[in-house]
C-alpha cells in the first residue's frame, strides 16, 4: 500500500491531462511545469491530434470548472445510482473468484505450490478477454451489450460451479466465471463516466460508483464459508449477476429513451452545435448531450 501511494504521488506530476492539470496548476506550477497532451513528447503529431480531439468529444461542450452545483447534480441523478447497482453486482463475483479457486485446485489433487500456480489460468484468461472486450467496446462505442454479455458468460460459469461436484468441471466453470465478469469492470466504469456531463460531474459520479461499489468485496468475503461446494456463495453471486444484467438492460433502454427525447427537442427548437455554450452548465440535462448505450 505504501508503494502504491508513493508511485501515485510521483505519477501525478507526469500526467498529460488538460483538465486535471489545469484545475490544480495553481499549487503545483512552481514544482513542475504542467504537461498537456498537445506537448506530450512521447506522442506523434497524429496521436496528439487524436487525443486532443477525443478529449474534446468526451466533454461534449460541458463545463470543466468546479462549482458545488455540479457535485449535487451528480449526487441527485438517479442514473448515478443505477451505475452503482451495476458495478456492485459485478464486483461481488470479481472478488469471489479468488476466494474459491484455490479450493477447486486442491480438490484436483495438487500440492500447495502447484495449487497456487493453477489459480493463475482463470485470471490470465480474464486479462486477455478484458483487453479484447475493451478494444471492441471502444470501436463500436457500446457499453451495455458488453456488460450484459460478460455477465451471461460468467453466469454460466457460476451455474456450472453450483451444479457440479467434479473438480475438473468446476475448474472450467471458474475460468468461464473469470473471462465473463473481468472485462465488464473496465467497460462499466467507462459507461458510468460517459453518462455524466462535465468534468466535476464525471469525477463525483465515478467516485461514488467506485467507492460504494467496492463494498461488494466486503460482501463476497462473508458468503464463501462452506467448502468445497459453496452453495450459498455461488447462489448469491448468481443473484448479483442477475441484478447487473437487469439494471444494465434498463439503463440501455432509459439512455436510448433520453437520446430520442433530446433529439426531438433539438429538432423542435432548432438547437444545434452552435448552442453548446448555452447548455454547458446543465450537465447531462442538456438536449445536446448523448448517452452511450
Amino acid at each position: 500500500m505504501d508503494l502504491t501511494v508513493l508511485v501515485a504521488c510521483v505519477a501525478f506530476f507526469y500526467m498529460h491531462d488538460v483538465s486535471t492539470i489545469s484545475s490544480v496548476k495553481w499549487w503545483i506550477g512552481w514544482l513542475k511545469p504542467p504537461k498537456y497532451p498537445e506537448t506530450a513528447s512521447f506522442l506523434t503529431p497524429a496521436e496528439r491530434a487524436l487525443i486532443v480531439q477525443m478529449l474534446k468529444d468526451d466533454k461534449q461542450g460541458m463545463a470543466t470548472h468546479f462549482e458545488w452545483k455540479y457535485v449535487w447534480h451528480a449526487m441527485k441523478d438517479y442514473k448515478t445510482y443505477l451505475q452503482i447497482g451495476i458495478y456492485t453486482g459485478l464486483l461481488v463475483p470479481v472478488y469471489a473468484i479468488a476466494l474459491f479457486t484455490p479450493t477447486i485446485v486442491r480438490e484436483l489433487g495438487y500440492s500447495a505450490a502447484n495449487a497456487q500456480l493453477l489459480t493463475i489460468p482463470p485470471f490470465f484468461a480474464g486479462c486477455l478477454c478484458t483487453i479484447a472486450t475493451g478494444i471492441y467496446s471502444d470501436k463500436l462505442n457500446l457499453r451495455g451489450p458488453f456488460v450484459i454479455g460478460g455477465c451471461f458468460v460468467s453466469l454460466i460459469g457460476y451455474i456450472v460451479l453450483i451444479s457440479q461436484s467434479t473438480p475438473g468441471v468446476s475448474y472450467f466453470g471458474a475460468i468461464l466465471a473469470a473471462v465473463g465478469v473481468y472485462p465488464t469492470i473496465a467497460v462499466d466504469l467507462a459507461w458510468a463516466g460517459s453518462m455524466a456531463g462535465g468534468d466535476i460531474c464525471k469525477g463525483v459520479t465515478l467516485a461514488m460508483v467506485i467507492g460504494i461499489g467496492n463494498l461488494g468485496g466486503v460482501c463476497s468475503s462473508f458468503i464463501y464459508l462452506s467448502a468445497p461446494r459453496f452453495f450459498a456463495g455461488h447462489g448469491t453471486i448468481i443473484g448479483f449477476l442477475t441484478l447487473s444484467i437487469t439494471l444494465s438492460a434498463f439503463s440501455m433502454w432509459d439512455y436510448n429513451r433520453l437520446n430520442k427525447r433530446n433529439q426531438a427537442i433539438c429538432e423542435r427548437d432548432g438547437i444545434d452545435e452552435k448552442h453548446r455554450e448555452d447548455f454547458k452548465d446543465v450537465g447531462n440535462d442538456s438536449p445536446l448531450f448523448r448517452f452511450t448505450l
